[in-house]
Parts: structure tokens; sequence; C-alpha cells
């Protein structure tokens, strides 16, 4: 092969885990991530037919067997795809399901739907780990059950973290497939903050037909929930090249988690007082990589965070009070916080300020500020 090539490897083999929640856990295999390029060779398209995606698209990097994936169409693998991100986006919104706070068990994927799920996983930034049995508190589950109906054949798909389960239906029509029944969700709270990215089914078109969108607690029928009907056009359809990616649905879910969290828990700041103030500066407005220097000074911080202590974080101060990339950086902020042992719970992303002092053409280096308060005695 002509030009260089590049592998950036992962390993992990252990037969315990000491991290927070698995004590013991026997029976780890070998994790596994590889990064490849070449000169020589053309990048990977995650679209190879006109209604499909590749292989590549839903291959786990940890984890899977390629030529399980390899004997299905490019299209039941869009199908699979669309799937896997409407459950996991809906997990990612669910308190306590966030990616800082979770590390995943699987089994090695066998059937395509499994692929695709642990490749959305991945994606969306949880850690994994691939065990020998259902081991482990946060132990990753999924099925796919196919029953025929009045309405005709209808594919039930389930996705578990523990005692969390999340399940829909979805049925196919022509080159298309769109959900027939709301989300369901047992073992959760929190799920009315929930919002479906369901747009992406409506992105392959339709002939004038309509599914519903919402989520309801399993057998828990409840009259005041929020159900909306989306209706899919032949104008509505979106080249495939052309739609809303896997990991900007991801990513999208779980800023609004946050946002409704910074929303629904916010603290009362009169009984605390300000013990210290750090300002984080991102080289730009689209980056959300901290750099050695702002971790240093996260990690600084941390060190000081005692019982009772508070943690906040404004990112966002833009002309129109909204910012999607501002939200990302104190994600990435409060991730960091977490992984240093600041309980989630203890960390407040602020809502966005109006301010009129930044254009937003501007794209120079870009403030974090991080406020440390301590409860007043």
């Amino acid at each position: 092969m002509k030009g260089w090539l590049s592998i950036s490897i992962r390993l992990i083999k252990q037969t315990t885990v000491p991290m927070q929640g698995l004590h013991g856990l026997p029976g780890l295999t070998l994790i596994m991530s590889a990064t490849v390029a070449g000169c020589g060779s053309a990048p990977i398209s995650p679209v190879d037919s006109a209604n499909g995606v590749s292989v590549a698209a839903i291959s786990p990097r940890i984890a899977g067997d390629r030529t399980v994936l390899e004997s299905t169409t490019a299209q039941e693998r869009a199908h699979l795809q669309l799937i896997s991100t409407n459950l996991v986006s809906t997990l990612v919104q669910l308190p306590g399901m966030q990616t800082s706070d979770r590390t995943l068990q699987i089994s090695e994927p066998s059937t395509v739907f499994g692929h695709a799920i642990v490749r959305a996983l991945e994606d969306v930034g949880y850690g994994l780990q691939v065990v020998s049995a259902d081991q482990g508190k946060n132990y990753v589950t999924y099925s796919k059950r196919l029953s025929e109906t009045e309405s005709g054949w209808i594919s039930d798909y389930s996705l578990g973290v523990g005692k969390v389960q999340i399940s829909r239906e979805y049925r196919v029509q022509e080159d298309a497939i769109y959900p027939s029944s709301l989300m369901s969700v047992s073992g959760a709270t929190g799920i009315e903050g929930v919002e479906l990215a369901d747009n992406i089914f409506a992105e392959q078109g339709g002939d004038g037909g309509s599914f519903i969108s919402g989520v309801q607690e399993a057998d828990s029928p409840n009259s005041n929930i929020t159900v909306r009907t989306i209706d899919v056009n032949d104008f509505d359809e979106i080249p495939v090249d052309k739609r809303t990616p896997q990991n900007a649905v991801l990513t999208q879910a779980q800023q609004r988690f946050y946002e409704i969290d910074a929303e629904r828990d916010v603290p009362d700041l009169d009984k605390y007082y300000k013990y210290r103030r750090t300002v984080l500066l991102f080289d730009n407005t689209t980056t959300r990589v901290l750099g050695n220097g702002n971790k240093r000074a996260v990690k600084l911080l941390s060190r000081e965070f005692g019982e009772g202590d508070l943690m906040l974080i404004k990112a966002c101060q833009d002309a129109d009070g909204i910012n999607d990339a501002a939200m990302g950086r104190a994600i990435r902020v409060e991730q960091e916080l977490m992984g240093l042992g600041v309980p989630g719970e203890l960390t407040y992303i602020a809502p966005c300020v109006r301010a009129n002092y930044r254009h937003s053409s501007d794209n120079s280096p870009t403030p974090v500020e991080l406020i440390h308060y301590r409860p007043r005695t």
C-alpha cells in the first residue's frame, strides 16, 4: 500500500474493573479502538447507495463482526441506524443516563441491530466495556420482535441499560421506515423533558401519510402527555447524503438534557458565597477541545471541591441568548469535572444570558467562566 499508515490503539485488559460502581467485575475482555488513515486510499463514505448506508457507518469500533453487516442491504442498515439513533438519543436525555455518569457493559454484538446500537452508544460518548456475560449494573440489552397486526407487520425494538428500558414500534413502508407508536420508557424519571428527534424519519419523505411522536411511561397511561402528528410527503424527502447525520442528532439530544436540567434544578445562590473563580479560554467559538492549560485549571479547582460545595459553569453570553456551541463547551467542562470526581448533581450550567459585546461573526478565543461556591455557615 502506498503512503503512510497511522494507527491509534487503546487496549484495556484486566480481570477487575477499579472504577466507581464496578467492584471486582469478572470476565472483562479486550477492548480495542483503532483509527486507520492512508495517503493512497479514499475516505470511507457513510453512503453507498441512493437509499442506504455503508457497513462502516454502523460498525462498532470496539467489537463486532463485519461479515454480519455485509450480509444485509444498505437500505436495511439505514433503517437500523435510524432506529438506534432514535432509541439512544432518548436514553441520553433521561436523568442519570448522561455519558459522563455511566460506563456501560456490553456483550459482543452478533446481529445487525446490535451492531447499530453499539455504534450509536459509542458515537454519543458512552464508555463501553465488553463482558463475557450479563455482568455489571449498567449492562446493555436490546431486542427486536416482529408481530402481525391489523395494520400489517410491526417491528418492536427495545434498548435497556440496567433498570431503564426504552421501546418503540416501527413499520416499513416501501423504502422507508417510520415509528408506529409512542416511545415507551420505564425505570426512569423526568421523561417529560425528552424531545424526540423524529424529523430524521420525515427526511425520508413519504406518500402523504403520518406518524405519531411522543414519550410515555410504560404501563402507566397518562392523558397529559404531549403527542403530535408528523406528516411525511414526497417534498419532504432529502438526499441520503444531505440528511441529518447520526452524531448531530445525538449531540443535540445531550444538549437538550442540559438545557432542561438548567431550568429544572436552579440552585439558590443566596445560600452560597463565591469562593473562587476561574476563566477558561477556548481557542475559538466552535471548538470543544479543552487543551492542557484548561485541563490543569479545572483539575486544580476540583481538588478544593468539598462537601456541600457547588460549581457554576457560565459559557453562553450571546446577543440572542441562544448558542448551541456554547452549551457544548459547558457540557465538555462539566464532563471534565465529573471525571475528576465532582458529582454531576453539584454542577450547574447557567442558562444563556443576553449580551451585546460579542458579534455573532467573532471567532476569537471564547471564555467559559467557572465559579466555585461554598455554603454559608
